[in-house]
């Protein structure tokens, strides 16, 4: 078994992966390979990967992606896919709300043709608690409606203009009450009132079951949601596609203030859109941060910026209006957003698309989640507008997969080529992991006709950097300048991946499932990664050593305890319930005797790292329909505006797409998570560190039921 990588490996592990077993004891990476991979087998009991699928989970040769890891175990045949799934696409804020309180990132096209819900429609909205509710206190100034006594007090106002809905205490109660009001609201009932109840809702601090004991949020956060909605939205004359984009905000605020996760969106708009270029300012405008913000364009949009004639599509804005405009609000603001987004470029899969059914409207919903019959005729007319669309897919939050905007899911996970011994090794823990994430598509989930259509799956690499150098004793530099390497590399590569495909579709068949519409990307990996002392994806690293710091509570036990450990802290003025604590961190990667041959974010070329992603696409994506998820560095002190529009304008087009982000000053901002640190510096911290036991749980993943056993099957796979 191969053990977490010691510091920042073990704390991210006990923050979001191992459960406590007997007393304060957490699990080993053994015991949290068992009850994956159990959970993961009993959704095809006879598939008889067990053996193998243990082994290579459990010597780090496959990494699950978090939530896997996380919710894995002998429950998930009974449990819905939501919670198993990387990434997904919504078409109304009510789907988006509900999918990020399930954990998934969530992409959201809002295209003026997209936008069937005008908020300035929306009923009356007010908000009812009983007195009683431990958590009246925390909502004064929310609430409308403070009751006592019985519930049968509210039939006292209930007639044929008010509505009055009692909010269940589960996050599906949650999204019925958006759905409610954004059905009456696409129906423009504004003549009635919604009165949302959130007195049955669990009071701030209660254990969540279905999240391992973890403290619930509260109804605070959810009622604020909705009451910025109301005060903010309604009659302020915004534009649809503005007004929902607000929705979706203030509701995705209010999931990471639930503190389930960062709530990960991305909001996709054409270019040829009447409001293009307000959407191109409007995150600097408004400080829309929940959402990565892209703009969608095609090979049309390329030609016309390559070309020397102008071409207006209407009276504001040509392709080169919005190419200015893009490239100038990435570099000036510093955010590196919007980005573009390659529509023509992504796989247009329409294959198995019954629009006939998709008008009924029927398309959400699953067996532990019914949409209201009203809700239909709504879905329905997203279904209709969809179907005029000429592109129907964009990417989820860190872009690596192709999905429906109507809505879709991926799941993904990693394969680690560097833990492997050899090409078979590696080709072997492909089809592993191909084989697991297609029995993931078996369970219930709230796009059943979609997953049902493309049996999407998404087999990602990480580590890549560690493995160039280990088994080819080449590095990034190596890749992108010298093309006999480049190809010899590239066909291991592209030999793994056919193998990938042609496992998807021989196992989909025994299933009797549809060939998978995609099969292999690259995600990020930016936290499992940290569990064995990974690069991330295929990013280049940040740094060699550097500080990692990570959020606490000002309040929380655990500060103190660092603190007394020689652990730096710090203080954030602009949250003053937050403190910052920092972990020495210097990965296994900067001491593998590579010498002046790492390149590191920032340092690489901007064309550089375009031929990197080329070379990806080409040999690992191939025509199986993802993409890679990739943040470009550059640093801005040498690379001039000119440059930077000179090199997107060169490049962009060439691959799907990818964030192209400066390399920025941490003393620009009060909070980094990552902070350069010289050798010395890391030395001298870790002298005076008592110890690096990393425990920065804030909130333990608790399991009643301890470690899972599993009753191993043998299950070989021809070499």
């Amino acid at each position: 078994m191969r053990d977490l990588y010691q510091g920042i490996g073990q704390a991210v592990g006990e923050r979001t992966i191992l459960r406590h077993k007997d007393g304060d004891e957490f699990e080993t990476w053994g015991d949290v390979s068992n009850r994956v991979v159990l959970g993961n087998v009993l959704l095809d009991p006879v598939c008889g990967d067990a053996d193998m699928l243990y082994d290579y989970t459990s010597n780090g040769k496959l990494l699950w992606s978090g939530r896997h890891l996380q919710h894995g175990d002998e429950t998930q045949p009974y449990r819905n896919m939501e919670v198993f799934t990387n990434c997904a696409t919504a078409a109304t804020c009510t789907l988006s709300f509900g999918l990020l309180l399930q954990g998934s990132g969530v992409g959201r096209c809002y295209d003026d043709d997209m936008m069937l819900v005008d908020w300035d429609y929306a009923p009356r909205l007010y908000i009812a608690l009983h007195e009683d509710h431990p958590d009246i206190e925390d909502s004064e100034g929310l609430v409308d409606y403070i009751y006592g006594g019985e519930c049968s007090d509210r039939q006292e106002i209930d007639d044929e203009y008010i509505v009055w809905h009692t909010v269940e205490d589960s996050r599906e109660g949650w999204m019925k009450a958006l759905e409610i009001y954004e059905t009456m609201t696409f129906n423009r009932d504004n003549s009635r009132s919604l009165i949302l109840d959130f007195s049955l809702v669990r009071s701030k601090g209660s254990p969540i079951n279905g999240m391992q004991g973890r403290p619930s949020c509260g109804p605070v956060p959810t009622i604020r949601a909705f009451t910025n909605v109301a005060d903010n939205v309604v009659g302020n004359g915004h534009r649809p596609w503005f007004q929902n984009m607000l929705v979706d905000h203030y509701f995705a605020e209010s999931v990471q203030v639930g503190g389930a996760r960062r709530s990960a969106r991305i909001a996709v708009k054409n270019w040829r859109d009447d409001g293009i270029l307000d959407f191109i300012r409007c995150k600097s405008d408004h400080d829309l941060w929940t959402a990565n913000h892209s703009v969608g364009v095609d090979d049309k949009f390329w030609d016309e910026v390559h070309s020397e004639c102008t071409k207006v599509h209407d009276e504001y804005h040509s392709a080169d209006d919005v190419f200015d405009a893009v490239t100038y609000e990435a570099y000036h603001s510093g955010k590196g957003e919007p980005g573009f987004l390659n529509l023509h470029l992504l796989n247009n899969n329409e294959d198995g698309l019954d629009w006939e059914e998709l008008y009924k409207g029927e398309w959400a919903g699953s067996s532990k989640y019914v949409f209201n019959n009203s809700t239909k005729e709504f879905h329905g007319a997203l279904a209709r507008a969809v179907h005029k669309k000429e592109y129907k897919f964009i990417v989820n939050p860190c872009a690596e997969i192709t999905l429906f905007i109507l809505g879709g899911f991926c799941v993904i996970g990693d394969i680690v080529p560097y833990h492997c011994s050899s090409l078979n090794d590696i080709r072997n823990a492909g089809i592993l992991m191909t084989r697991a994430l297609i029995r993931v598509n078996l369970m219930d989930n709230m796009y059943n006709t979609e997953v049902t259509r493309t049996n999407r799956i998404g087999v990602s690499l990480t580590g890549i950097h560690e493995w160039l150098w280990d088994s080819f004793q080449c590095t990034f530099d190596d890749i992108v300048t010298d093309k006999e390497i480049s190809a010899e590399v590239g066909q291991e590569l592209e030999y793994v991946r056919k193998y990938i495909e042609e496992e998807a579709k021989e196992y989909s068949r025994e299933l009797g499932l549809n060939v998978p519409h995609t099969f292999t990307t690259i995600k990020p990996a930016g936290t499992t990664s940290k569990l064995f002392g990974l690069t991330e994806g295929c990013h280049l690293p940040s740094m060699s050593t550097y500080l990692r710091w990570v959020q606490f509570r000002k309040d929380d036990p655990l500060v103190t305890d660092y603190n007394n450990n020689g652990y730096p802290i710090k203080h954030l003025e602009s949250r003053n319930d937050i403190t910052l604590v920092g972990f020495p961190t210097r990965l296994p990667f900067g001491s593998m005797d590579i010498g002046d041959k790492i390149v590191y974010a920032g340092d690489a070329s901007m064309d550089d790292q375009f031929e990197w992603l080329r070379w990806l696409e080409r040999y690992w994506i191939g025509d199986s329909g993802n993409q890679i998820s990739y943040t470009l560095k550059y640093n801005p002190n040498i690379v001039g505006y000119d440059e930077f529009r000179k090199t997107l304008k060169k490049n962009m087009n060439t691959v799907c797409c990818v964030s192209v982000m400066p390399q920025i000053d941490a003393t620009a901002y009060e909070y980094q998570p990552e902070e350069q640190i010289t050798n010395e510096e890391y030395e001298f911290l870790i002298g005076r560190i008592y110890s690096m036991k990393e425990d920065i749980s804030s909130g333990h993943i608790e399991c009643s039921t301890g470690g899972c056993p599993i009753d191993f099957k043998e299950r070989k796979l021809n070499d």
